[in-house]
């Protein structure tokens, strides 16, 4: 990160200091369970990194909620963090596209899940994984919505 990140997410957090902690969980909590489940595949652009953008989502709002936190409170963070993480990443237009589209998936579910534990959460986008979509245009992700989307095979 260089300084105009780093002072950005220094705003970002100070303005929305109960969410601080929620978010560095979630963040561990998803990069330890991708890796568990896909190892480096989760930074190519498969159906692995669909599951660890949304299940970073979710995990976001699921501790947000567990720390008292109101649920539209947490998944507009969840959006507004996620969506500042892909401003300062690097990415090709299709792979943020990509992204984001596999965030506001996992905020979706999480609030037809809302209620269940961190491994039902895990079970439940596991088998979504297997009916992920390979999409090649930012056009056809319209007909995606409820589902994860990848643009890239993964071996």
């Amino acid at each position: 990160m260089d300084f105009k990140q780093l002072w950005s997410l220094f705003w970002l957090s100070a303005r929305h200091p109960r969410f601080v902690i929620p978010t560095i969980t979630g963040t561990r909590k998803t990069v330890a369970i991708c890796n568990k489940h896909y190892g480096k595949k989760q930074h190519l652009n498969g159906p692995e990194n669909a599951f660890r953008h949304a299940l970073w989502n979710m995990l976001i709002v699921h501790l947000s909620v567990q720390r008292g936190l109101p649920l539209q409170r947490s998944l507009a963070w969840a959006k507004r963090f996620t969506d500042w993480h892909e401003d300062f990443s690097p990415n090709a237009p299709l792979e943020r596209a990509m992204d984001l589209h596999n965030n506001r998936v996992g905020r979706d579910l999480i609030t037809s899940f809302c209620g269940q534990t961190e491994e039902q959460l895990v079970t439940q986008l596991l088998e979504m994984v297997p009916l992920s979509r390979k999409r090649t245009a930012k056009q056809e992700f319209a007909d995606s919505c409820g589902y994860l989307i990848y643009i890239e095979e993964t071996v």
